[in-house]
């Protein structure tokens, strides 16, 4: 199953899933090709889409599938495609990347769990922090909303996507204050209850440190991880999955009073934690790839989507838009592919 957005509303579409790509569009791989007070523009808040059907077994060469956790690294990535592009690499850098790309593909994890999709208990985990002096979200028009603003209407349609999907999903509601976490609504299948608390949710200014023990805290107080006999047979009667909307750039996140919390829920097959980062264009006066790194480090088991976007209302939409695929059925993001190129059948 793969996700779209097309005309300001998410499009979901059944096939096969045999290959994606990791952070396709990450602005923090790609931050130093742009100028630091560049702004983005977007005519169109649609998605291309095009039909793939090549031997997608096979990685491109052109194809980032690993996610590391270094943005320096993930720079370094990004020069050295562009050099193969331009034909200035040598040969055997060109082998190197292959066989480092090999080897990631051997790497991807696998969790061996029925791949049904089964009920989701969503905590969507909202930061109302807002950035000094932040750029605004800019549409084609001119018109220019806050980034709380644009972080509330993708909250919104993600939640309405999921529903239509499964009317059995249950999503609750936790806000990430300057210093401190709070659960505002407990699991419900109702899309408008979610909403509504989301409407009356307003802007919060920035603290020096973000506790991460806080928020997990929180959400093991009030969640409890299904126990499956024959995990590798049965599938879960439901499964956990935490949506972190982070907006802070000059806040690094980090764990203040331990990870017992979040060490925990990890352990468990049927929890997921999700990231997407929302910021500022990465530059000296802010802390964007430090804390990207912290949030890419989360899970060392590599079946978490940890997504960046800058200012950038398409990008916003075309990101939260990746992660409406269910847990136990998406492919892991090293390998994940969005673009579909129409292909004849013969």
């Amino acid at each position: 199953m793969i996700c779209y957005l097309y005309n300001c509303a998410f499009i979901v579409i059944e096939i096969p899933m045999r290959k994606r790509t990791a952070m396709e569009t990450d602005p923090l791989e790609k931050h130093h090709q742009k100028t630091n007070n560049e702004v983005s523009e977007d005519d169109s808040e649609s998605a291309e889409v095009k039909l793939h059907t090549d031997n997608l077994n096979v990685p491109r060469s052109n194809m980032d599938v690993s996610r590391s956790s270094s943005t320096s690294s993930l720079a370094s990535s990004s020069q050295n495609d562009e050099l193969v592009k331009n034909g200035n690499c040598p040969e055997e850098t060109v082998s190197n990347d292959s066989e480092v790309m090999s080897g990631e593909i051997q790497k991807i994890p696998n969790r061996n769990l029925p791949a049904v999709n089964v009920p989701e208990k969503i905590i969507l985990c909202i930061d109302l922090s807002e950035d000094p002096n932040y750029t605004p979200f800019k549409l084609g028009d001119g018109t220019k909303y806050a980034p709380l603003y644009m972080i509330k209407r993708v909250a919104e349609i993600f939640i309405n996507s999921k529903n239509i999907i499964n009317k059995s999903h249950e999503f609750a509601l936790v806000v990430l204050q300057s210093d401190t976490v709070a659960w505002l609504r407990d699991f419900t299948n109702d899309p408008c209850d979610i909403i509504s608390v989301l409407e009356d949710m307003s802007e919060t200014q920035q603290g020096d440190t973000f506790d991460l023990s806080a928020l997990f805290d929180v959400i093991s107080d009030h969640v409890s991880l299904p126990q499956v006999s024959e995990p590798n047979a049965t599938p879960p009667p439901f499964v956990v999955r935490v949506v972190l909307l982070y907006s802070r750039s000059h806040c690094v996140p980090k764990f203040v009073h331990g990870q017992e919390s979040f060490s925990l829920l990890l352990s468990s097959d049927y929890f997921t934690v999700d990231i997407l980062y929302i910021h500022e264009d990465p530059s000296e006066a802010n802390k964007c790839e430090e804390i990207f790194s912290v949030l890419d480090d989360l899970d060392d088991r590599g079946f978490s989507y940890v997504l960046d976007v800058p200012r950038n209302t398409t990008k916003l939409h075309d990101n939260m838009a990746k992660l409406l695929g269910h847990p136990l059925q998406r492919p892991v993001q090293k390998v994940a592919y969005y673009k579909l190129e129409l292909q004849e059948i013969r």
